[in-house]
């Protein structure tokens, strides 16, 4: 991975006001935008319709899921995608997860501290 190039996404994607004339954009989250954009730069290539559904991202190498969530909710796009063409899941982790406690009644945040899971 690029880290310089990611740093670029990550800033170009949460500087950018997102509106809802994307198709799956209304509810997208930063992190499937950032690796969305860092995969493929070109907004022609994202939200591509294939077949009956659309897919995050086509290129000449296939087509490119972006999933933060169970993968169950793939199985019709995967059957319908993989009629066509290559497909690549791609699952962020996050390398470093760090933890910080609100109390809910005076709103006071503990220190963070790193999470013992680790990607």
């Amino acid at each position: 991975m690029d880290r310089q190039r990611f740093l670029h996404v990550c800033e170009k994607v949460v500087n950018y006001k997102r509106e809802s004339t994307g198709i799956g954009t209304l509810s997208e989250k930063t992190l499937h935008a950032v690796v969305k954009h860092y995969i493929e730069p070109d907004e022609t290539r994202q939200e591509v319709k294939v077949g009956s559904f659309y897919a995050d991202v086509v290129t000449e190498d296939g087509i490119f899921e972006i999933h933060t969530r169970s993968f169950n909710t793939l199985r019709k796009k995967l059957t319908e995608f993989l009629e066509i063409s290559p497909v690549t899941v791609v699952y962020p982790l996050p390398g470093t997860k760090w933890l910080l406690w609100i109390d809910g009644k005076t709103g006071e945040v503990t220190k963070k501290r790193r999470s013992p899971k680790q990607g």
